[in-house]
């Protein structure tokens, strides 16, 4: 990991602004030292440390001289600043060149070995519990003769995370009686290993055929894939494959084992191979064991025979086999680590249960490539956060060196879309789980057992140091430039030494109290390196900011998400290097939030991103500037009342913007302008969206502003609260737009019979009163894109009717304190195809209808709330 860190980040010090200053001999003398260290084979911790380290003091001279090149003295020794920094650099290239050509090798195997000396895998005769279920829907699929079909086999594929039970289940399968009376001797299970191939695979059923397999023997390659196939398309064969690692490997066996006639039921750990396959008749993706069965098998292999067991064993047993989270390898591998043992020892086996038993996931992790392992590990920043924003994570992997804009330069892709596509693929293969809003990513999270084994990987390779004060009075560093802080009952102290080598610093308040780490803060400015500062969630003491924060010269990174802050100092503005500011902090009902001087951010010339607060207080009247900001590219929570308009004029980079007006119909004429003419631009806006609040549309004016923004459709994204009585028809509104939430504008029609013809459409949310209809009605192959809708506090709502076809794409639904809607839409079939749906507050008749529609039929969406 370490290896493909340096390298990343080389790449992306060679084209920064302060090495091309310093000359083109900078940049190739980087560029050269990176490709050497991408061609390194070695697992030689120590070396790849080393070369990391260089890597960070060529940053550091970097960025040394582009302060200097900002100061007012420069100019008078621009030639010895401009040498000390070549001299530098290619001394540090040199050394890293010299470690790479040192030939040092350990062995690779033994490294795997070690990785996964925890898994478990099914044994022939291994103790089976609470599959039954399953093994039953997947037969049920696999007995029936293969139907008229426009493929020559068939397949089911079996998916789910490490140690799940995949093989487990797909052996039980296979050995049932009923299977056997029907494939008889044609059945051929084979277990595939990294290097099977299409030859291995024809070689396993070789030695599955009974009558005269030696004239195989000799055959040639194309001669011996053609006789394999003739035997299998004589009788309906099943083929049990174990293990199919990725889509073009299931391409290969598929390409010789594919014969007529046969039925193919394989296991796979990713999702992405599953929902691959087109000659699919069922997916089935491994259920967890339910609590009951957890128990059950973990006292079968720890107490066989049905032994007494001592109460105390029980309580702790029962609190490790929970840590499972229903994992038969887990469990397995954690009672195999029990048995036999006293109480005692069972005592000192709790306090690393949820590490040890998480190695099961290592077989995942091993699968990944190095750029996707990398990913996985960095998330292990955020292990106690329940969502991971992708936005986050672009602006931390761009400042890390992992993803650079010149990735997505020939598709159009942004730095946000490269990053998702990261993630998707890290979804695909069980390592994460996202929550997706019309279809698109916002946000991730590490889960359970996986979470833990991404954790204990980071810390195992020095990716990463994780302290919890809640429960570690003490700690030890390794050789890792990144640290996790989590606040709790006792201080923090970090070394002068050991400060100066950290890039990143998180310092998170999870839950409860916490002790203030005052020895750590006072000297945050030991800090020297940081290019990243993450505050979440943190009191300030009196909301005031050590004052070592602002030396932090190098920071590139500083965020206030979610913490406590009375004031923002302007000494922020002494971050030159700053490209990211996040600054929403807590929200104060009572009008008591930060104050931002309104000058702030003028000298603030590099930032990139910022994040102002969803409220905050000006000093002396006077609007926030923001014209200052000249490589500002994302603007969120821009309100009209707090900054000044014109300033957005001056913001030629601009490039994401979220804006909201309240009131005033001259500040939304302004921003709309500016909307639609930066649109028209091709390096103008991508992403802009409005939050138009108390906007009541009683005079012509307000109403022809609000007509004018569905029909320009810009911005695309619309949030609109305040009465405007009724919507304009459907041929006045711009097919661009993509988003509409309406609140209590009072609305005297049904809007769905507008709405549903708007094709682009994907979210909607109605609210507050947004209509006062009675009824509503969603028609024949209306909302042909819609895939989110909710529906909430509409008071006079009393029946919904949908018609076939109508929604046809709709995959989240939320109904919220609709009292009056008690009964389900006659045509429902609607409600199948959705993944969530959230019922809060409503009627006990609606719910009832629910429960007893999904009782009775198999769809039942993957989420289904019910809160009374």
């Amino acid at each position: 990991m370490a290896k493909l860190a340096a390298t990343m980040k080389l790449k992306r010090l060679a084209s920064a602004k302060e090495t091309l200053l310093i000359g083109s001999e900078a940049y190739n003398e980087i560029i050269k030292t990176a490709d050497s260290i991408n061609n390194l084979e070695t697992t030689d911790s120590e070396q790849v440390n080393k070369i990391e380290e260089l890597v960070y003091r060529v940053e550091n001279s970097i960025q040394t001289y582009g302060v200097s090149a900002r100061s007012n003295f420069f100019f008078n020794r621009h030639g010895a600043a401009q040498k000390k920094a070549m001299t530098d650099i290619t001394s540090l290239c040199r050394m890293m060149k010299e470690i790479a050509i040192q030939k040092r090798s350990n062995n690779n195997q033994e490294l795997i070995k070690q990785n996964n000396n925890f898994v478990y895998n099914h044994e022939d005769g291994a103790v089976v519990v609470g599959m039954e279920e399953e093994t039953e829907e997947i037969i049920q699929v696999l007995l029936p003769k293969l139907q008229d079909s426009k493929f020559d086999f068939q397949a089911i594929p079996i998916w789910g995370r490490s140690g799940i039970g995949k093989a487990t289940l797909a052996n039980k399968i296979y050995n049932d009686t009923r299977i056997a009376e029907e494939f008889g001797d044609h059945r051929v299970n084979i277990r595939l290993s990294e290097n099977t191939n299409a030859h291995d695979a024809l070689q396993h059923v070789i030695e599955s055929i009974k009558d005269r397999r030696e004239k195989y023997v000799d055959m040639s390659p194309t001669s011996l894939e053609n006789c394999v196939r003739q035997h299998l398309e004589r009788s309906r064969t099943l083929i049990v494959l174990q293990g199919v690692r990725s889509i073009d490997g299931w391409r290969e066996l598929r390409s010789v084992l594919g014969a007529k006639g046969c039925m193919i039921l394989f296991t796979t750990r990713s999702r992405e191979v599953a929902e691959s396959i087109t000659q699919a008749i069922y997916i089935h993706e491994k259920r967890p064991l339910t609590e009951e069965n957890s128990w059950k098998l973990f006292k079968e292999m720890v107490w066989p025979g049905g032994a007494e067991i001592q109460s105390a064993m029980d309580r702790m047993g029962r609190v490790m086999v929970k840590v499972c989270e229903g994992i038969p390898g887990a469990i397995i591998a954690l009672a195999k680590q029990l048995a036999g043992k006293s109480a005692s020892e069972w005592e000192t086996v709790q306090k690393s249960a949820g590490r040890d038993v998480s190695k099961v996931m290592a077989p995942s992790y091993a699968e990944l490539l190095d750029e996707q392992q990398l990913y996985f590990l960095y998330l292990g920043h955020f292990r106690e956060d329940p969502e991971i924003e992708p936005e986050k994570l672009s602006h931390l992997w761009e400042i890390e060196g992992f993803i650079s804009s010149s990735e997505g330069h020939e598709s159009g892709m942004t730095l946000l879309d490269i990053t998702k596509e990261r993630l998707k693929v890290l979804a695909q293969k069980g390592m994460i789980d996202v929550r997706r809003i019309i279809d698109v990513i916002k946000s991730c999270h590490l889960v359970g057992l996986m979470g833990d084994m991404c954790l204990s990987k980071a810390e195992e390779t020095d990716f990463l140091k994780v302290i919890d004060l809640s429960n570690q009075p003490s700690y030890s560093f390794g050789r890792t430039h990144r640290l996790v802080i989590y606040l709790g009952k006792y201080d923090a102290k970090v070394s002068t030494e050991l400060a100066s080598n950290f890039r990143i610093l998180r310092i998170i308040r999870v839950l409860g109290e916490f002790v203030w780490p005052s020895t750590l803060m006072s000297n945050i400015n030991e800090f020297k390196a940081l290019r990243i500062l993450d505050f979440g969630r943190v009191d300030f003491p009196r909301g005031e900011l050590p004052k070592g924060i602002f030396d932090l010269q190098f920071l590139k990174y500083l965020s206030f998400e979610g913490c406590f802050l009375a004031k923002l100092p302007s000494s922020i503005s002494n971050l030159s290097y700053l490209q990211v500011l996040d600054l929403r902090t807590q929200y104060k009902e009572n009008g008591n939030n930060i104050i931002i001087p309104n000058h702030v951010f003028q000298k603030m010339a590099r930032l990139q991103h910022l994040y102002l607060p969803l409220e905050f207080q000006l000093q002396n009247g006077k609007k926030l500037r923001l014209d200052g900001l000249t490589e500002l590219q994302t603007l969120k929570n821009f309100n009209s009342k707090l900054c000044e308009i014109r300033d957005l004029f001056k913001l030629e980079k601009l490039r994401n913007l979220d804006a909201k007006v309240e009131v005033c119909l001259e500040d939304l004429n302004s921003i709309t302008d500016f909307m639609t003419s930066r649109s028209k631009n091709q390096k103008g806006l991508r992403l802009c969206s409005i939050e138009v609040k108390n906007f009541d549309s009683y005079s012509d004016a307000k109403h022809s502003a609000f007509r004018q923004i569905l029909k320009s459709g810009v911005p695309p994204i619309v949030s609109f609260e305040g009465y405007i009585e009724s919507l304009p028809a459907h041929f006045d509104i711009s097919q661009n737009i993509t988003e509409i939430v309406l609140r209590n504008t009072q609305l005297k029609e049904d809007p769905m019979a507008t709405l549903e013809k708007l094709d682009k459409l994907r979210l909607l949310v109605l609210e507050d009163d947004a209509f006062k209809e009675k009824k509503m009605v969603c028609s024949a192959s209306g909302f042909p894109e819609l895939k989110h809708l909710e529906l909430s506090e509409l008071f006079f709502f009393e029946e919904w009717r949908v018609e076939i076809s109508a929604m046809p794409r709709l995959s989240h639904l939320k109904i919220e304190h609709c009292n009056k809607l008690v009964t389900l839409p006659d045509s429902s079939e609607f409600l199948d195809s959705l993944q969530e749906f959230k019922m809060i507050k409503m009627p006990k008749p609606f719910t009832q209808k629910v429960s007893e529609r999904y009782d009775n039929q198999v769809k039942r969406p993957p989420s289904l709330m019910i809160d009374v």
